[in-house]
């Protein structure tokens, strides 16, 4: 037991380990997206690296977190919550973690594809009003405005009454329409695309406690274990310069 009163059987301290996603995410990137996250589940696919070469028996667990969307980077960040083994006796282990998930190049977040939907629907908005502007200025062209004592008086050309009813209609009518338009524009927000099935890191950030010790996969029954000496660099001892785990 160390001064933290924690062991290998009941804890999981700081670590990383490879990580596939299991299925893909439409990040959102506005609004309510970081106070609610979209789930995410991703499958660890080897054991977990430890400080100092011991290896933590997770492999083919599973870990669920939650994602959201950064519009100026254009990454789905993730931040995980809880991870879930099954030992090799079938007791079943599932506590809180707090950690991220960081992509292929190494970064934090996932980086995938911006998609907006924001444009079309603002040309919408933009076709609306223009011919909404025609069918008002077709009513005007056949309405004479006059002043008199009692205010202004707007008349409609008798031989043209239906034209301009016409032109009042399919203008209001679409004013309303490109005023829906915009109004769905600014409820909409762009989202980040990321496909199932891409290769990440988990990173715990904080160690976890353990209600019941982890084993070694399916009939290993083992506790973690520490792997081979690494070898020494040439000017200092660095424990993870180098190191490459068999597949």
């Amino acid at each position: 037991m160390g001064a933290s009163g924690h062991s290998l059987d009941n804890f999981l301290p700081v670590s990383f380990t490879r990580a596939v996603l299991l299925g893909g995410l439409d990040a959102p990137t506005g609004g309510q997206s970081q106070s609610n996250p979209h789930p995410v589940l991703l499958r660890l696919e080897d054991n977990a690296m430890l400080p100092n070469r011991f290896r933590g028996q997770v492999r083919e667990c599973l870990v669920i977190g939650a994602g959201y969307g950064d519009l100026s980077s254009e990454r789905a960040y993730i931040r995980t919550e809880r991870l879930s083994c099954v030992r090799h006796d079938g007791t079943a282990i599932e506590v809180k973690i707090k950690g991220s998930v960081f992509g292929e190049d190494g970064k934090v977040g996932v980086r995938g594809r911006l998609v907006s939907k924001q444009g079309q629907v603002l040309a919408n908005a933009l076709i609306a009003g223009v011919v909404g502007g025609i069918g008002s200025g077709i009513q005007g062209r056949y309405t004479q405005n006059s002043s008199s004592a009692l205010g202004n008086v707007s008349t409609v050309d008798p031989n043209h009454a239906m034209e301009a009813g016409m032109g009042q209609g399919v203008g209001k009518a679409l004013d309303r329409l490109a005023q829906y338009y915009i109004s769905l524009a600014e409820k909409m927000f762009p989202i980040v695309e990321v496909d199932a099935g891409r290769v990440v890191d988990v990173v715990l950030t904080e160690g976890a406690v353990l209600d019941t010790p982890l084993t070694s996969s399916r009939g290993g029954g083992k506790t973690p274990t520490r792997g081979p000496a690494l070898p020494a660099a040439p000017a200092a001892r660095h424990y993870y310069t180098g190191v490459q785990d068999d597949d």
